[in-house]
């Protein structure tokens, strides 16, 4: 691994792990075992590091949403769908853990992040659409922005709701949770034959987190 792509990578280890806040620069270029000249030869401080790894999710989540144009049809597309996006952003969880403040100290990146929370919104009217002309829900159209107001709550804050609670999740676990609240939301929507995928999702639920 070249050393601009080492420090991105152990970057991201500790800011997820320990919080991006208390990391310096002198920080990253210990856990890596290299001279802060070094460090500042391919990164100009923490500030291009950080802003290096959001260029990275930008993109990674842009595809990703982007590519659920068609391909979500049913139930269980959309479960699957809900672990991808969750995944992703449970990669680069220390930009969610204090959003707020992140976002305040770099004002191009919250213009950056409110673009991409937007597209995400974007995607998931359309992903609801998708069901609902499948016949795969059954959603009165004046619900619709409110449902999906309560689905990006949950996609935006649930690192930060599990960082306040008494109950803490490992990664999976804590991913298989929110897939499953996501997936509540839209339970009263399923009508009558959304039953028995309501029972293997409860199902795959208990089994996943037991």
């Amino acid at each position: 691994m070249k050393t601009r792509e080492r420090i991105l990578h152990v970057s991201l280890l500790l800011f997820n792990e320990e919080g991006e806040a208390p990391q310096t620069a002198v920080d990253i270029s210990n856990a890596l075992n290299i001279s802060p000249g070094n460090l500042y030869y391919h990164f100009k401080g923490k500030d291009a590091i950080i802003r290096a790894l959001f260029d990275r999710f930008d993109e990674e989540m842009r595809i990703i949403l982007r590519g659920s144009r068609g391909g979500v049809t049913s139930i269980q597309d959309n479960w699957v769908y809900l672990y991808i996006i969750l995944e992703e952003i449970y990669d680069f969880r220390f930009f969610y853990r204090d959003l707020g403040l992140l976002l305040d100290r770099y004002p191009d990146l919250a213009v950056r992040f409110r673009a991409m929370v937007a597209e995400e919104k974007k995607t998931i009217h359309r992903v609801l659409d998708e069901l609902t002309r499948e016949s795969v829900l059954n959603l009165d159209p004046r619900l619709k922005a409110a449902l999906v107001d309560q689905i990006m709550m949950t996609l935006t804050f649930w690192l930060a709701g599990d960082s306040l609670s008494s109950e803490h999740h490992d990664g999976p676990a804590l991913i298989h949770k929110t897939v499953f609240q996501v997936m509540c939301l839209i339970v009263p929507y399923m009508g009558e034959a959304g039953f028995d995928t309501l029972t293997h999702m409860i199902a795959h639920y208990e089994k996943a987190t037991s």
